[in-house]
């Protein structure tokens, strides 16, 4: 009876690629860092969630813009459990509302030629604060903390402003100053499983561009980041 209810899948491969498409342009580039930690990871039957199945949750740090976090995320989740007959449609992550990014972009506004990432920025980021750093005219670049702001334009500062439709556009939900926020994503195709199925889940992230700047002074930058692409598909 339990193996007619539970399909039992074991060392489950999770695959990430990366576009190695980017363009440089003033005040927009590609992370050379773009770590993120996630604490669970599960597939729901709608958008809304109310009946997840968690394939883990156990906290674990990646950088999607490095060439092995394929590796990293496949060691991350090697077993869950998918109820037969269930459609699942969707896939919700709980994620780190603090990252770690590094990289660098030109800045024509600035006195400088470039905007850095900085291990002690100026101004640190916070959840309605953007981190502030100085103008370089080197690339020279540090591992950078940065905050996922809030949500609304009453709890940010005048950089940030109103996300609402930013965070909706990025199926984001975040609490205010919370630690941790939802990101939920639409399967590439629904995927019910029977008694034969062997799923195997693949992850793709597109970080190319998402790093950027703008100018804080005469000589210093706002450095933040935008979220990634990411295309989630489950198949036999």
């Amino acid at each position: 009876m339990y193996l007619n209810k539970l399909l039992i899948i074991s060392n489950c491969i999770i695959l990430i690629f990366f576009s190695s498409f980017s363009f440089s342009a003033d005040d927009i580039s590609t992370p050379s860092k773009y770590q993120v930690t996630m604490s669970k990871l599960e597939l729901c039957t709608s958008s809304d969630c109310t009946d997840a199945t968690v394939l883990t949750n156990t906290s674990t740090s990646f950088n999607i813009a490095s060439a092995s976090a394929g590796a990293d995320v496949g060691s991350w989740i090697n077993s869950f459990e998918l109820e037969i007959g269930k459609t699942y449609t969707h896939i919700r992550s709980t994620i780190n509302s603090t990252f770690t990014i590094a990289g660098y972009t030109t800045n024509s506004s600035i006195s400088s030629s470039y905007c850095v990432t900085e291990s002690s920025p100026n101004t640190a980021a916070s959840h309605n604060t953007a981190p502030i750093v100085d103008g370089s005219n080197n690339t020279t670049t540090a591992d950078m903390s940065w905050v996922i702001p809030n949500e609304a334009d009453a709890d940010n500062g005048s950089f940030y402003g109103d996300l609402s439709s930013d965070f909706s556009t990025n199926s984001i939900t975040k609490t205010n100053d919370s630690s941790t926020f939802y990101w939920v994503g639409t399967l590439a195709n629904s995927y019910t499983p029977n008694i034969n199925s062997a799923p195997k889940i693949t992850i793709s992230f597109d970080v190319a561009n998402q790093l950027r700047s703008q100018q804080a002074g005469a000589d210093t930058c706002y450095m933040y980041v935008l979220p990634p692409t990411v295309s989630v598909s489950l198949t036999d």
